[in-house]
Formats: structure tokens, sequence, C-alpha cells
């Protein structure tokens, strides 16, 4: 026992069970320490309601055969991993990030403004699954609300900001046309406030023609600050944001797929944070031509997680990257450009089985986490190291 919680350190000991008990936590690691315990450890389960459950067994005491007999009925209630005790360390981590990510992604505030744009045909009609999967609220306001806001904010307030004079340092256009788009920053971060929400995803082309500035640099901004902010009201993938940002604890990244090649992927998109890169210029957004878009540069050498949530498919596809380039390079492109390496099995898969048009990036390796998640979740994962 002394062996085992000190290999659980950080987690929540519930004491030693030798009768059903409810206990209220959505996932657990159980030593069984004994035979003749099968009917506790499934009653508990039962009663407990687990979404996953890391059964831990050791050589002696019949632990291993009450795990065996115990497993195919677990497995038909819930998820279920096996590990014996003296390699419990290798799975603690990943377990106990995963499962702190989940319970802070549960019951956090989607909001969606203006509806998936129309191009995602097959990135859309999937709110039902986001809501009873990872437990998202999703709240849809109209794109008008936000335009509304951005009318209500004054260039004086922009003009105070200290963190519109860093941004001048960096940009390439003129300074009215900045103004503009940090006051469609501020709008949209009132929005965010006042309704509480932890993410929010824009349907941003539809807004250039209300205001005639891009959301990209309000999206960075919003990024930077913590607040996980997605493009095109694509909520699939502002949804994948939402859990590598917590897996992580690092600042997301969604991208275009522009090129796959044997073991290469090159990813583009205007809104990366600022803080992520290691200078940034801003300038016009690419389909457009309009301000603003954020031309971030990124290290090289920087190992990287490549992930894509789809709903409809209650699949998770990710992989292990590592930046080759990270500074823009073509005119023809979105102004943020990140060139991969990549395992050849990913970027096969990245053409010949597509899961939309938008990849996350998460500048860390999160990969084992993510796969734990998807078991709590239920979720199947195809992971590329």
């Amino acid at each position: 026992m002394s062996d085992f919680l000190s290999k659980t350190q950080g987690v929540t000991f519930s004491g030693v069970i030798t009768e059903p008990v409810c206990l209220s936590a959505t996932s657990a690691i159980i030593l069984v320490a004994t035979g003749g315990t099968e009917h506790v450890l499934l009653e508990t389960t039962k009663m407990s309601k687990f979404s996953y459950v890391l059964l831990v067994y050791h050589d002696l005491e019949n632990s291993l055969p009450a795990v065996l007999e115990a497993l195919p009925v677990l497995r038909g209630m819930t998820q279920v991993d096996v590990v014996k005790l003296d390699y419990l360390s290798e799975l603690m981590a990943p377990v106990v990030t995963a499962s702190k990510a989940l319970s802070r992604v549960r019951g956090s505030k989607l909001l969606v403004i203006g509806g998936p744009s129309p191009w995602l045909i097959y990135s859309s009609g999937v709110e039902g699954v986001i809501r009873s999967k990872l437990g998202v609220e999703l709240e849809f306001v109209e794109l008008e609300e936000l335009v509304a806001e951005y009318g209500k904010t004054n260039v004086g307030e922009a003009l105070k900001s200290e963190e519109f004079s860093q941004l001048l340092a960096h940009s390439f256009i003129n300074e009215r046309s900045l103004l503009d788009s940090y006051r469609l920053y501020l709008a949209i971060d009132r929005l965010v406030r006042v309704r509480r929400a932890q993410a929010v995803s824009v349907r941003c082309f539809d807004l250039i023609k209300e205001t005639g500035v891009t959301g990209c640099l309000a999206l960075s901004k919003l990024l930077d600050k913590g607040i996980v902010a997605g493009c095109e009201a694509d909520l699939p993938t502002t949804a994948t944001m939402m859990i590598l940002r917590e897996l992580s604890g690092s600042t997301p990244w969604m991208a275009n797929v522009v090129e796959v090649k044997e073991g290469l992927v090159e990813l583009a998109h205007c809104t990366i944070a600022t803080s992520v890169t290691n200078g940034y210029e801003l300038t016009t957004h690419f389909e457009s031509g309009k301000p603003t878009a954020v031309a971030g540069r990124v290290n090289v050498g920087l190992k990287a997680t490549i992930a894509k949530y789809d709903p409809k498919r209650n699949l998770v596809r990710a992989a292990l990257g590592e930046v080759l380039e990270g500074f823009p390079k073509h005119s023809a492109r979105c102004r943020t450009q990140v060139s991969l390496r990549v395992p050849e099995e990913y970027s096969r898969k990245l053409l010949g089985d597509p899961l939309g048009a938008h990849v996350v990036v998460a500048f860390t390796n999160v990969l084992k986490p993510l796969e734990v998640l998807c078991r709590i979740l239920g979720i199947e994962s195809e992971v590329y190291y």
C-alpha cells in the first residue's frame, strides 16, 4: 500500500474500500489489493458511475486473478486500463493531466458568434455531440450583436491602451486600420466576459463585410489572454483547441493544412497568438486584403502536437511533429506559415482520410495525456509518434 500511495501523490485518496461505496469522482485509480474483491470493485464502479478506471495489480495475494475476473464486466460499463504496480509511475502523469484537463473542459462555455461558415460542409452540424461528449456548453449569438458592440467601442478607448502602442510597433498597415482591428478585439472580449465564456469562435469572413476589418488580430489577442479563440465558427477545431489548451497549459494555434508531402506538412493561418512566436508583423489578410493579420515566426526545432477531434466519427487523430521552418515565405497563403516534420503514416492520413481543412497545433508534446483523455471519454484515438 505504501508503494501505491507514494506513486499516486497529488491524487485524492479515498481510503481502503472493503464494501461497495459511491465516490464523487469521474475517474478512479484502483489498487486491487487481494482476490475476492471483484464484487466490491464492480459495485463501486457502478454506483460511482466512473467514466474511466485505471486498475492496478501486483503479483501477490491473487490481485491479478481478481482483475482478470472483473475486467470483462467492467469493460461493458466504462473505459478501463490495467497496469502493474511496478509500472504505475509511467502512467500517473498522463492520467492525472488528462483527468484535470477534462474537469476544466467539462462545464466550460464556448461562445459561437454568427454560426459556422458556409464552406465548412463537413465540420458543421456537430453541436449536439460536442455538448454531450465533451460537456461543453454552447451559446450562440448573432453576428449583429458583435457588430453593434464594435460600433460602441470608440477610438479613444483603443488609443488609451498600452497594448495598442506595442502592436503599432509591429504594424505594416496604417494606424486607423489597426485601431479598428483593435476595437474589434475589445468588442469580442467584452462579449466573452459578459457571457462568461472560456472560449469563442467567430464567423469571421462575414464580419469583414460589416466592419471592414478581419477578426485575426482580435482572436490572436484573445488567445494571448488565455481565451481559446477559433476562426470561421469551426466547432470541432475550436473544441480541439480547448482540449489541447487544457492538456498542455500552452496556447494552441488553429491552422489550414496547405501542403502535404511524405513525412511533411505545411500549415498556415492568420490568427496565431503573438505570445507563442519569436517575433511577428501585422499585415493584411491573405484572402481579403483587409487588415489585420498576424504574420508570426516560430522557432525551428520545437516539438509540436498536431491534432483534430472529429465528432462525427468519434475520433481524435494526432501526431508528434517538429518545426522545420517557421517563417512566412508564400504571399499566396495565410500569413503565419509553419512546416513540420511528421510521421509518414500521419501525412498519408491527412490526404487519404482527411478530417476537414483545419488542424490544431500545441507547441509541446501532449500525446500521452491526449490518448488517456480519449480513453476517458470513449473517443477512438489514432496517434502517430
